[in-house]
């Protein structure tokens, strides 16, 4: 879930994705299961962390300025803390 909050703050702040662009485009989520995504992007929006744009094609998604400020205040230190950790485990 923080992984896609980081990568549509990066990479999503002025055009909005698909949730199949964020599939392919995420690392690590490519292994989810697309209902599971659905699910993460609800809680999400729900959250007011993302807005989304229906269209009679598709939905798509973009990073409100709520995600944008919850990811400068603390999803970018959790997610290098636990990457580090990670990398830290696997190296031993």
């Amino acid at each position: 879930m923080l992984s896609i909050l980081e990568y549509l703050c990066i990479n999503a702040t002025k055009t909005p994705v698909s949730k199949y662009h964020i599939i392919t485009k995420v690392p690590g989520i490519r292994q989810q299961r697309k209902d599971r995504i659905s699910d993460i992007m609800l809680t999400l929006e729900k959250q007011g962390l993302i807005c989304s744009i229906k269209t009679s094609d598709s939905t798509f998604y973009h990073i409100t300025e709520k995600g944008v400020d919850a990811y400068s205040s603390w999803v970018k230190s959790f997610l290098n803390f636990t990457r580090a950790a990670y990398e830290m485990d696997d190296s031993s």
